[in-house]
């Protein structure tokens, strides 16, 4: 049920895509009592859903897990799948909104 929760989510997110800026993104926080991490979506193309890269942030250190440039909705699905992976591990995620463009 918090797959379906989660991929609901994600493709409401997909709905964005076509008025974003640049490098806009949204991401997931996911909390487990004093600890926090962070899995985030980023279109790198102005008003186009790909390239886009899944970044994993731990400990203040981010990296990228996964990425494409050619098939759609890879990024969004790779997301919602470690974000149900985190669950499952017992961490608490909310999704969180997010625009890196300064304009």
């Amino acid at each position: 049920m918090m797959k379906k929760r989660v991929l609901l989510v994600l493709m409401g997110a997909l709905g964005l895509v076509s008025t974003a800026q640049a490098n806009t993104s949204y991401a997931f926080s996911c909390k487990h009592f004093k600890e926090e991490r962070k899995v985030e979506v980023v279109y790198l193309q102005r008003e186009s859903s790909l390239p886009c890269e899944v970044r994993y942030t731990k400990d203040e250190v981010s990296e990228t897990l996964w990425n494409a440039n050619y098939t759609k909705g890879y990024c969004e699905d790779k997301a919602a799948e470690f974000v149900e992976k985190q669950e499952d591990w017992g961490w608490s995620c909310q999704r969180v909104e997010k625009n890196t463009t300064a304009g």
